[in-house]
């Protein structure tokens, strides 16, 4: 078995690059046509709230929502209880802080302590500055996408840099902190960017953060980007956690556009919250009779340590996909192929 983690963040306190302390040469004579503005710090610490991180560590917590108009506290028994809870059903370690020299040593013993895991992409780590030096510094296991906020005025140029210059991989994004609409004309210019420099986009849509986390943004629904997908046929977007409570939705955005894939990365816990009875075996049979196998890639959303890469996340769904009755050549697909294609690794 080999296995590219594709969904990894790296400890970091910021989830999303806000620009400030990564400096870019002078802007090019391209003009994006973009009238954002680069995040305050009251907003960026509001949003990385939203997402489940600490503002003053960056560290991933469950209880969040106190950013959140009307949510309840994050000291609110209910909340405590639901960490609680998902720390007992995974039998978690407390939470570590480290340095990010000791981090990147930690990573890189992780694939001696599983052979099978031959590379991880950091959707995320804090900047693209510091993606790129871990990228460079190890590229036989590291890679890693851009992650800047694409309301920067010069959000375009960001990309290029990040991806000709500074060798980064694709580009992440949370839909639910992008206070525009995710398919604004505005935008065009950096989904035709990601195009011409063949990235795959990963957006994340649904839910977003642990319990008492967001709910309701005009992008929470996969359905938002069925214009853009549309309109740049050749852009690889990627939907990350099967969905995160949109699964009719995404399916629907899949059967319009081929040039959609899902990731199936964490814990999926917000298979709970559904309406109807729903786990990891309905979920790989479903997306592998409708969009097959080819577009399903592996993920585990890893982050802090001592936890290290969830390797009980990947269990779970190697079981599911056994169970259903995949392949062997497709559980390959599933773990290497598509991410190892979608990257370009020789």
């Amino acid at each position: 078995m080999r296995v590219i983690d594709s969904h990894v963040h790296f400890p970091a306190d910021k989830i999303i690059d806000d620009g400030r302390g990564e400096p870019l040469p002078a802007k090019s004579s391209t003009d994006s046509g973009w009238e954002g503005t680069p995040l305050t710090g009251n907003e960026e610490t509001e949003k990385m709230k939203q997402t489940g991180l600490s503002a003053t560590t960056g560290k991933a917590t469950i209880l969040t929502g106190g950013s959140v108009p009307g949510a309840p506290s994050p000291a609110d028994p209910w909340l405590r209880q639901e960490k609680e809870k998902w720390l007992r059903a995974w039998r978690f370690p407390k939470e570590e802080t480290l340095s990010r020299e000791e981090a990147k040593k930690r990573w890189l013993l992780e694939f001696e302590r599983y052979p099978y895991l031959e590379r991880v992409v950091f959707v995320t780590a804090g900047g693209n500055n510091f993606a790129a030096e871990l990228a460079a510094a190890h590229p036989e296991h590291f890679l890693a996408y851009a992650h800047h906020d694409p309301l920067l005025p010069d959000a375009v140029e960001r990309l290029e840099h990040a991806v000709k210059v500074q060798g980064l991989r694709g580009y992440k994004l949370l839909a639910p902190s992008i206070d525009r609409r995710i398919d604004d004309r505005s935008l065009y210019p950096l989904w035709e960017t990601a195009q011409a420099l063949e990235i795959p986009v990963l957006i994340h849509f649904g839910i977003m953060g642990g319990a008492g986390g967001v709910a309701n943004h005009i992008n929470i629904n996969p359905l938002s980007i069925h214009d853009v997908a549309k309109a740049f046929p050749h852009l690889s977007i990627i939907v990350p956690h099967f969905g995160c409570g949109y699964v009719f939705e995404t399916l629907q955005l899949c059967w319009a556009c081929p040039n959609v894939y899902i990731d199936t990365s964490g814990s999926n816990q917000w298979m709970r919250w559904m309406p109807y009875e729903l786990n990891l075996e309905i979920l790989f049979r479903k997306y592998r009779e409708t969009i097959g196998a080819g577009r399903i890639l592996f993920g585990s959303d890893s982050s802090w340590f001592p936890r290290g890469f969830t390797h009980a996340y990947l269990d779970e769904q190697l079981r599911a996909m056994i169970y259903v009755g995949y392949l062997e050549s497709e559980i390959d697909t599933v773990l290497y192929g598509n991410a190892a294609r979608l990257l370009k690794l020789s």
